[in-house]
This record gives C-alpha cells, sequence and structure tokens, in this order.
C-alpha cells in the first residue's frame, strides 16, 4: 500500500508541471470537452417513449448526473441503494444476485421487479445487473410501476442508464484507485471526433479486492473478487434527420462466494469450494429518424450471459450439500416507437416490442455423507414401523442430482400513450394516458437424475443368513411444460403545470411481472422421486419367502407442473406527487405519496433448506403505502446540500401456507414484506473551494454522505423459527466522505467509506441443520471500513 501511495506522489508531482497547459477552464468552450471540471447538471427534454418532458413527467423520477456519480462514489448499481427515496439494493456478497426494491416491491429470486436498461437495451436477468460504471452521462430511477411504456418486470420501476456521447464530449479520462482490503482499480477511455458527423469512444477498467471476510475452514478470505471489462461506442449523424448508435460492453467477474457465517461467528466456514465466474456481453444498435412532426426511434438488443457458480449450501464444515449452478443465457429484443415531434398541445407515441429470451440452467447438486446418514433415518423408521426383517442401507455416501433445465421465453407487446396539454382550455393543465398490450411464452424443459442412490437390502432373520441383495435406486426424470400470460396494463396521469418550476399530479398506472418455472425445486421433487423408485425396487425384490407387509402408498399431492410453476404477479399504483423550484431555482422540493396493491404477490421461501434450495411461490396479496420527500440547496454557487428520505410501509394483505401433512396452515397477514427496508435516508453535502490564480492548487473539493436504512425483516412471519423473538435488521446508517485537490486537468481524492465502522447485517436467513435437528442462523456481515486515493487525469 505504501507503495502505491508513493506511485500516486510521483505520479502527481510530474503532472503538475504539465497541467497548467492542459487547464480546462482555460478552454474557450470548455462544455465541448471532457476536460470541464464538474459536468454540469443534465438537462434531458425528453426521452424516446415519453411524450412529457422528463423533468415535468407526472410520476416519481430521480435523475442522477455525473457530478452526483462521482461525488458519491457511485461505481455500480448497488452503490445508488438509499441514494434516492424508496430505493434499496442489497449488498449480498455476490454479482449473481442484485435484486432491487423500490417501496417496498422487490424479489430476491425469479423474475426482476425493477427493470434495467442501458442505452435503450433491456437486461433479462438480475445476474446481469450488478456490473462497473464508466462515463456515465446519467441514471433515470422512475418509481412506481411502468408498465405502460415498459412492459414486463416493470412493477416497481425502471433504472434507465445512458453513457457518453463521441459526438458530444471529446478528450480521455484516466483513473488509478487504492485503497486498504488490497483494493485497486485502474480505468480509461478515450473520445474522439473522426468527422463532425462520426465518433468513437473506447474504455476498459480492472478492478480488484482481496475480500472481506475470512473462511475459518481454510484460513482465506472467502469473498475476493476480481472484475474487468471494456466498452465501446460508435455514433454516426449521416443527416440532419438520421442518426444510427452502435455499442458493445464487456463485464468480466471473478470472485470468491456470499461469505455467509453463523450468527455468533465472525467469520465464514466452508468445506466445499464456494465462487462465482461471470461473463457479460451486451450491445445495442439505435437508429433514429426525424420526419416532418415526427420521430422514429428503432433499438435492437442482444445480451450474452455465462455464468458459473459454486456454493457450499450447508455453509458449515460439515459435508451435507452443495450446488454447482452453471448458466447460459441468450436474450434477443427489438423495439420500434413513432413519436410526435410538434409544439401542439396533443402529444402521442405508439410502439411494438418483442423479445427471444433462451436461458439454460445447469445444476448439480451433491448430497454428501452427512446428508447420507440423515436420509437413512426414515428408511429405519419405515421398515421398523412396517415389522420387515430388513434394513435398507444406502450403498455410497454421495448422492448426485444432476439436471440440465432450458427456459425459452418469447413475447411481443404493442402500446399507445397519448398526452393533452392545455386540458378543457386551463393552461399547464394536461392529461395522459396510455394502454399495452403485453402477451408472453414461457416453458421449461428439463432432464434431471439422481446418480449412487442405489441401496442394499439387508435382512435380520435369525438363523437364516441372507447375502445383501443390491437394488438399484436411481432415478430419472425428463419433460417439458408450457404456459401464456396475456396482460392489459393501462396507465392515467392528470398534470397541472402551476409555473415552468413547479407542478402537482396524480397518476394510477398497472404493473405486471411475469411467472414461470421454478428449477431449484427440482432437489426435492428428485428426491421424493428416488425415495418412491427405491420402495417400488425394494418390494419387487423381496425373495417370496420373505413376509413382510405390503408396500405404503407412495406419490400423491402436487404434481411436478404444480409444484414448479408460479403465477404472475400483478399490481396496481395511485401516486400523488409534485415538484417545486424557488429562491432562484437554487432550492428544490420534490414529494411524493402512493398506495401500491399486488395481487399473486411472488415470494421466496427457504423450504427444506439443506436438502432443497430456496423456492418461489404466490403469496395472495400484499400492499405497501408510503411517502417521498427530495430536497436540493445551493446557498451559493460552490456549496450544495441534499436530503432524501422514503417510507415504507410493505406488509400481506392476504398470505396463509397452504396445508402440509403434519402441519397446520401459517398466517402472515398483517406481516411486514421480508427483505424491504421501511425507511431509506440520504444526506450530503458538497463544498467547492477555489484557490486564487497562480497557486499550487487550484481548488480543493469536499464530499460527506450519510446513508441510512432499516427496519428491514427477514422472514415472512418477522421472527425466528421458534416464534420467540422479532428477526429484523434495525435501522443502521453508514458516514462516507472524501476531499480532493484539483490542478487543471489533474486531481487527487482521499476517500473513507463507512467512516465510523458501523456493524450491521446486509442479509439474514433461518437454515435447519438436519444433521443435528436444530436451526441456525446465518447472516452476511455489512461492509467495514474502508479508504483509499483516487487519482483523476483528463485531457
Amino acid at each position: 500500500m505504501k507503495k502505491l501511495f508513493l506511485l500516486i506522489y510521483v505520479f502527481c508531482s510530474t503532472l503538475f508541471v504539465f497541467a497548467d497547459e492542459n487547464d480546462p477552464f482555460k478552454e474557450a468552450n470548455p462544455n465541448d470537452t471532457l476536460k470541464v471540471y464538474y459536468l454540469n447538471e443534465v438537462v434531458v427534454s425528453s426521452s424516446v417513449k415519453e411524450t412529457n418532458e422528463l423533468k415535468n413527467l407526472p410520476t416519481a423520477i430521480s435523475v442522477v448526473s455525473p457530478k452526483q456519480l462521482q461525488d458519491a462514489r457511485i461505481e455500480s448499481l448497488p452503490r445508488l441503494s438509499a441514494f434516492i427515496p424508496n430505493f434499496f439494493i442489497p449488498s449480498y456478497g455476490s454479482k449473481v444476485s442484485t435484486p432491487i426494491y423500490i417501496r417496498g416491491v422487490g424479489a430476491r429470486l425469479g423474475s426482476q421487479t425493477v427493470s434495467l436498461y442501458v442505452d435503450n437495451v433491456p437486461s433479462f436477468n438480475p445476474s446481469a445487473f450488478d456490473f462497473e460504471f464508466q462515463d456515465v452521462q446519467r441514471i433515470e430511477v422512475l418509481r412506481g410501476a411502468q408498465g405502460t411504456l415498459y412492459g414486463r418486470n416493470a412493477i416497481g420501476g425502471i433504472v434507465n442508464m445512458y453513457t457518453l456521447s463521441p459526438l458530444s464530449f471529446q478528450g480521455t479520462k484516466l483513473m488509478v484507485s487504492g485503497g486498504n482490503y488490497g483494493q485497486f482499480s485502474v480505468k480509461g477511455s478515450d473520445y474522439r471526433k473522426f468527422s463532425d458527423n462520426f465518433g468513437l469512444s473506447v474504455g476498459g477498467y480492472y478492478k480488484r479486492d482481496d475480500g472481506y471476510f475470512k473462511n475459518s475452514y481454510t484460513g482465506k478470505k472467502v469473498d475476493d473478487a476480481e472484475n474487468a471489462g471494456g466498452r465501446f461506442k460508435l455514433e454516426w449523424q449521416a443527416s440532419p434527420s438520421f442518426k444510427a448508435l452502435f455499442f458493445g460492453n464487456y463485464d468480466y467477474v471473478s470472485g470468491g462466494a456470499f461469505p455467509y457465517m453463523h450468527e455468533d461467528s465472525t467469520a465464514a466456514s466452508f468445506n466445499e469450494p464456494s465462487s462465482y465466474d461471470r461473463h457479460l456481453f451486451t450491445n445495442g444498435l439505435s437508429l433514429d429518424y426525424t420526419g416532418n412532426g415526427y420521430t422514429i426511434h428503432s433499438t435492437t438488443g442482444f445480451q450474452y450471459l455465462k455464468d458459473d457458480m459454486k456454493m457450499d449450501q450447508d455453509y458449515s464444515p460439515k459435508s451435507v450439500f452443495s450446488i454447482n449452478q452453471k448458466q447460459k443465457q441468450r436474450s434477443v429484443s427489438q423495439e420500434v416507437t413513432m413519436k410526435s415531434d410538434t409544439k401542439t398541445n396533443y402529444r402521442w407515441v405508439v410502439g411494438a416490442f418483442g423479445f427471444v429470451d433462451h436461458r439454460e440452467i445447469d445444476t448439480p447438486v451433491a448430497l454428501k455423507e452427512d446428508m447420507i446418514a440423515v436420509m437413512q433415518r426414515p428408511l429405519d423408521r419405515l421398515m421398523e414401523g412396517l415389522g420387515a426383517p430388513l434394513r435398507l442401507v444406502y450403498a455410497n455416501d454421495r448422492i448426485d442430482l444432476p439436471g440440465v433445465y432450458t427456459k425459452p421465453s418469447r413475447g411481443v407487446a404493442l402500446f399507445h400513450q397519448s398526452t393533452l396539454n392545455n386540458l378543457f382550455g386551463v393552461e399547464g393543465f394536461s392529461a395522459t394516458a396510455g394502454i399495452r398490450f403485453d402477451y408472453e411464452h414461457t416453458g421449461l424443459d428439463y432432464i434431471t437424475e439422481s446418480d449412487g442412490g442405489d441401496i442394499n437390502m439387508e435382512f435380520q432373520i435369525p438363523g437364516r443368513p441372507m447375502p445383501p441383495i443390491p437394488v438399484e435406486g436411481d432415478t430419472l426424470l425428463e419433460g417439458s411444460f408450457r404456459k401464456d400470460f396475456w396482460e392489459i396494463l393501462p396507465k392515467f396521469a392528470l398534470k397541472y403545470q402551476m409555473s415552468p418550476t413547479s407542478q402537482i399530479y396524480l397518476s394510477a398506472s398497472k404493473g405486471y411481472k411475469t411467472g414461470g418455472y421454478n428449477e431449484q425445486v427440482f432437489s426435492d421433487v428428485l428426491q421424493a422421486a428416488l425415495t418412491e423408485s427405491l420402495m417400488r425396487n425394494v418390494f419387487e425384490k423381496i425373495p417370496p419367502n420373505i413376509q413382510v407387509p405390503e408396500m405404503p402408498p407412495m406419490g400423491g399431492g402436487a404434481t411436478v407442473e404444480e409444484q414448479l410453476s408460479y403465477d404472475p404477479e400483478t399490481s396496481w399504483t395511485y401516486e400523488l406527487g409534485g415538484r417545486y423550484e424557488m429562491l432562484d431555482r437554487r432550492l428544490s422540493l420534490t414529494y411524493a405519496l402512493f398506495y401500491t396493491h399486488v395481487d399473486n404477490l411472488q415470494i421466496t421461501q427457504l423450504a427444506k433448506q439443506g436438502t432443497s434450495g430456496r423456492t418461489i411461490a404466490n403469496a395472495g396479496k400484499s400492499e405497501s403505502k408510503g411517502f417521498e420527500l427530495s430536497a436540493k440547496y445551493m446557498p451559493m454557487d460552490n456549496l450544495s446540500f441534499f436530503a432524501e428520505y422514503g417510507f415504507a410501509d410493505a406488509r400481506f394483505v392476504k398470505y396463509k401456507t397452504e396445508e402440509v401433512e403434519g402441519t397446520d396452515p401459517i398466517d402472515y397477514s398483517g406481516n411486514h414484506v421480508p427483505f424491504a427496508p421501511r425507511h431509506t435516508l440520504s444526506l450530503g453535502g458538497s463544498y467547492v473551494h477555489h484557490l486564487p490564480y497562480g497557486s499550487l492548487i487550484d481548488r480543493v473539493i469536499g464530499n460527506i454522505q450519510y446513508q441510512g436504512v432499516g427496519k428491514i425483516y427477514w422472514t415472512e412471519s418477522n421472527k425466528n423459527d421458534a416464534g420467540t423473538k422479532d428477526l429484523y435488521q434495525p435501522f443502521y446508517g453508514i458516514t462516507n466522505a472524501s476531499i480532493a485537490v484539483e490542478r487543471g486537468a489533474l486531481g487527487l481524492e482521499c476517500w473513507v467509506e463507512n467512516l465510523f465502522d458501523t456493524r450491521y447485517d446486509a442479509f439474514l436467513f433461518e437454515q435447519d441443520d438436519v444433521t443435528v435437528s436444530e436451526t441456525n442462523i446465518f447472516v452476511q456481515r455489512g461492509y467495514p471500513t474502508r479508504f483509499g486515493a483516487t487519482l483523476r487525469y483528463t485531457f
């Protein structure tokens, strides 16, 4: 680390000599180059879909500028968490899972509840959400159901990300950063115009750390990480009316697994390989044509994801259950929109969207020796209960449950939205209405089997010794399921623009989250099929001269498809909000009150954990209600403050588990929806001090942010397994700060995250230890204090 800071010091000393010649403030038109100190706050008048100006949308929206991203050191999507009211992304320690919660609506597994678009290209898998940001021009977060314009899986909202254009910005950016825990990163990008109408940008990055939590079983860090990638963007303004854009992004991740540890421990303890590797490639082609009073926009997207996750599923030194999940996913999407481009009171947009998504999941599950010992117990009890003079003994100390699951899906949609301004002749009064017709066809093709599930029949008849009889227990499940979903997604909104800087709106919109099939249930389904196959083979091989009772009834209950299938989730969101700017636009205030009702809520259940993994089930009805407040104040040009607060009370309205043999159904109605925080809070300030001309340093910049979140309940019951205490993460807050000095195009920043080393749990779950019949609580600790320095140079 000392060598790194010495390198930064030498580099700074060298570059200060040349910095004056590259001072961006001496440029005649600094806004045309990347050399500006702060890119100005983003002002966007429209998008390819909206019929309202973006800053005046009749919905809750936050636009995050490059300045805000740099001040808060937001370098990936999870870092936006709590920076936007009622927007929360927990850190689960691995990029395979990036659940987003907006206003108490979200999901840990299954289809995403909030959709992500990068330069108008959608991502189809939350495993693709967490990647390194580089040269982001702006991020838009639209909260509340956005189904009319965005369709499926926008039930909680939308995140739109846009990168810089080589036609608008030119220059080269370099950055190197280092810190404790082995943190190191380097980034570089270059923007060039080869003519007035053609530009190219390229960039690359590398990032690593040594990890933050130890694996006591191996003595090494369990969550070390390495991340690298690159991107390019071509932009061609062929004529005043036609523009084309083509881009490609590649991101590679290699690192440790989820650093889960027992609640009473300070370290994980895995005896099985635990890691996550991912290749992610996204590219898109956008075409824009401007006609006489209208514009046509086309976006073609392609995304390829390949990853490999290894996990010690019992999270202990015992050999119980491990999994190795591999994904391959290819997604192609096409959207065409046609929008009015006039100054009249009536504005409209029509569009069509289609996609094809093909996901293949290879999930071999291994039941190890400690699990085989547990599975032996019911066989012994069964034979004892039947009074049979024999014992069934597993022949192997390991059973593999390999399975390959293919999940094809495709869909099409048609949508329209209209906005009528100056409604009824009232200036500033407008109405927006839209509708979307959405169709999706999805399916599951599966082939899974058991390997090593053979048993031996050992006869226990006094005076009649008999050799054991081997019984083959391996079984195979193979089949296909298909289903179709149709949804109509309307939207209504009224807005009154009292002045150019103030408005109030009222809106109602429907959201839709697709249903599907949960392949993780197969380990449980296959184990049941294995038991049934074993028992049938046993009774077929018992010699006729041995008297045993009849075989007990097996099977019954839900079909395989019923066990795997879950239905779509739909919602209605009602919202009242407004925006105001005062004091010569130095003070801006935004508020929103909302109510969301969700039907067929999809929720993650930790069913039979230790042998089956997590499952997705529909949980009846839920509702979320709350409010959001945002304030930004700039008392002087070099000083600014912000405050963001969100409250969301998300509860089950109707949720009763199904009756299972031997247990009574549980009613969770009235309980808080797990994993979604009730409060999010972000406070911060930024100060820029300019030094006199000729000083060694041009300016000093200080930033400080406080981000708080909580309560977060961890289970549907809101209590521990025994029901003796509430199980939740209380409200907590972390403080981040930085101070930077700049000389011309050179900047050196020192930063610290979680300044006061706040202790909190990022995730918590209960799991049955089947080897001793007790329940354990496992947690993922929050990151400790991290600090370092970043050197930036732009020329």
